[in-house]
């Protein structure tokens, strides 16, 4: 463990650039205080644009490792860094933050940052605030601007099409509203008939980030589309769409000669392959298979997923054969499992099964 570094010496260590930022730095520009944070603000012009470039950088990849540290303070300063590259980084770095006052300065640097790139990731960080308007864990006066921003930026045709597609795929939680679903269904149609590439993939993703099932049979036209990123796009739609139609096309895609669809393959079949044993054979077989350690731990956490559903499901059964046998709850308000019939549970057998009609009832008794 690192000892805890004071701030002179942090101050120090930022500005010798002769030297490599310590780790400890990092551990202690996490959490800064508010006073801390004026005096590096103050400091952080006088870095070089490599030095400040590196700090982001490194800044994000702890993020992404370990969720201990929170450069709130520090990513607040690199949003306004005269170098697109920095407000970048500073916007993956703010993206950790689930803070509600960083949507003001989010939704004006959407508006207002002359960089397009910085534009579209800040389009594409909105969309968590989007989801938690969704599931009203904000404010519904900051979910109607968040709205109406994403979709300023989608009917400004002068906007470049990375920044629209990235709203596009923002907007698309809050398939409650007509506009987003006339958006997606226009995006989709725009990009086949211009042929594309990207802003299909976008309407494919906004599909499947929306949830809602009219999608279905647009999705399941491209899980074997020509161009490996579609049919992964696809696939990762057929997956929260919840699409267990699709299994046997992800099942043949989970062979796919691309190593991005058969890991966009795996985590839908890990979503939606319940209790189907062949799946489970599917996945693991593919686990043997993997090409690199990326696609090993993707086949691997697909497997759990699809064990953790299994469990679930058998949980279900369990609860259902013991309200069978105690009789003291209602029927109706057990959930089944998709594809379980109560019939079967209940000792009956399957429709087409050859069965026997009891002596004393005629055979055509109803």
């Amino acid at each position: 463990m690192f000892e805890a570094m004071d701030f002179a010496t942090l101050l120090q260590a930022l500005q010798d650039e002769s030297q490599f930022f310590p780790t400890e730095g990092y551990y202690r520009l996490s959490d800064l205080s508010p006073e801390e944070a004026r005096v590096i603000e103050e400091i952080w012009p006088t870095l070089s644009v490599e030095r400040r470039r590196a700090l982001v950088e490194d800044m994000h990849e702890y993020l992404e490792i370990s969720h201990q540290f929170s450069f709130l303070e520090v990513g607040l300063i690199a949003l306004q860094d005269p170098d697109p590259y920095i407000r970048y980084k500073a916007v993956e770095i703010l993206w950790f933050e689930e803070d509600p006052r960083l949507i003001a300065m989010l939704l004006k640097h959407l508006r207002e940052d002359p960089d397009e790139q910085v534009r579209a990731i800040t389009a594409a960080a909105l969309a968590d605030y989007v989801f938690q308007g969704e599931i009203e864990e904000i404010p519904e006066e900051q979910f109607r601007a968040i709205l109406e921003a994403l979709l300023e930026v989608l009917r400004d045709e002068n906007e470049s099409p990375q920044v629209r597609y990235r709203a596009l795929e923002a907007v698309s939680f809050a398939s409650s509203v007509p506009e987003v679903l006339s958006w997606i269904e226009r995006t989709y149609r725009q990009s086949m008939e211009n042929d594309d590439e990207e802003g299909l993939r976008a309407a494919l993703f906004a599909m499947g980030r929306s949830a809602d099932p009219r999608w279905t049979q647009y999705v399941a036209l491209h899980l074997h589309d020509r161009r490996p990123s579609v049919r992964a796009e696809a696939a990762t739609a057929a997956g929260r769409l919840e699409m267990t139609r699709a299994i046997p096309d992800l099942l043949h895609l989970l062979e796919d000669a691309n190593k991005y669809v058969r890991m966009a393959a795996a985590t839908a079949l890990g979503e939606l392959g319940g209790a189907n044993e062949e799946v489970a054979r599917a996945l693991r077989k593919a686990l043997r298979r993997a090409e690199d350690e990326e696609e090993a731990q993707v086949m691997a956490e697909a497997l759990d997923n699809q064990s953790f559903q299994t469990s679930l499901i058998l949980g279900d059964l369990d609860l259902i054969e013991l309200t069978l046998q105690v009789g003291d709850t209602d029927l109706l308000d057990v959930q089944l499992p998709d594809g379980v019939e109560l019939r079967r549970l209940n000792g009956h057998p399957e429709e087409n099964d050859e069965t026997t009609q009891p002596d004393d009832e005629p055979e055509d008794a109803h």
